[in-house]
């Protein structure tokens, strides 16, 4: 697939905690892997193992495993109504160990999430809600229905996104902002998504958009060890690089403080240190100096 880079992460020698406790979240994301490798509309793009990174990194947490995985066509299409959803694409499930009772779950957003934290217009969008909600229910085929658990809410206010505007070209933003990731030396790359490119094969055109995907295994598994559905939006961290309908070159990233209020888990110092360093490095890394 064009403007798709394909990685697999986290697959460490020891375990964080006792392995049995990985067996059933890690034959639930087999099971998604199966599904999503036998469809013709979607297709893989990582699948990243937050627990087994975070213990090589010195961070151990609960089993925490999210299935990322795109469709082009839904995608393009969302972001002809809305350029700012690409920061929720491709499309995720995450596998975890709830703390409640120590079972093993699945948990994703339902297009309200998209459809409220975006204001899609619910007219427009009828056919997409459609498709985005098979593509999950295929996706999660064969989990029984009392592991697939919810958020307290299916809605989101449309805050909790920082975005900045880039005085330079898109391309040197994308440059710059991979520079900054690189320096910060805890951090990894998992992949990013052209979803221009994406849309140019299938014959739409949408503006330049490109997301990448990175993280710090060390940090993130502070920061969810208390609340590992964090996995699911807020980790690993995703950086969309846009223009706007006026030709601006902006950066847009999640507030992880506004995700972890959404879900109802703690806004632990861990995931403010991680929220204040990515407003500082990246905003000075577009400070324009």
């Amino acid at each position: 697939m064009a403007g798709t880079v394909l990685l697999v992460a986290g697959c460490g020698d020891s375990e964080p905690i006792a392995g049995e406790r990985y067996i059933e979240s890690d034959r639930m994301v087999s099971l998604m892997e199966r599904n999503v490798a036998s469809s013709a509309k979607v297709s893989k793009v990582v699948d990243i193992d937050h627990s087994r990174l975070g213990h090589q990194a010195g961070s151990p947490m609960r089993p925490a495993r999210v299935l990322i995985f795109s469709d082009p066509q839904l995608e393009s299409e969302l972001i002809k109504q809305s350029p700012l959803v690409a920061l929720d694409l491709p499309l995720r499930v995450l596998a975890f160990e709830d703390s409640r009772d120590n079972s093993s779950k699945v948990i994703y957003n339902t297009f309200d999430y998209l459809e409220s934290r975006y204001q899609l217009n619910s007219g427009s969008v009828a056919k997409l809600r459609g498709r985005y909600s098979a593509n999950l229910d295929f996706v999660i085929n064969g989990i029984a229905p009392t592991a697939v658990s919810t958020f307290p809410s299916d809605t989101m206010s449309p805050d909790g996104i920082i975005t900045i505007s880039s005085p330079y070209s898109f391309e040197e933003t994308v440059k710059r902002i991979n520079v900054a990731i690189d320096a910060q030396g805890d951090t990894m790359h998992f992949g990013t998504v052209d979803f221009q490119a994406n849309a140019r094969d299938l014959g739409i055109e949408i503006a330049p958009s490109y997301l990448i995907m990175f993280g710090g295994p060390g940090p993130g598994g502070k920061a969810m060890a208390e609340a590992p559905t964090l996995g699911l939006d807020g980790f690993c961290q995703k950086f969309l690089i846009w223009e706007d309908a006026s030709g601006q070159i902006k950066l847009s990233f999640n507030d992880l403080l506004a995700l972890a209020e959404r879900q109802g888990v703690k806004k632990t110092i861990a995931l403010r240190v991680i929220n204040f360093r990515l407003k500082k490095t990246f905003g000075d890394a577009l400070a324009g100096n």
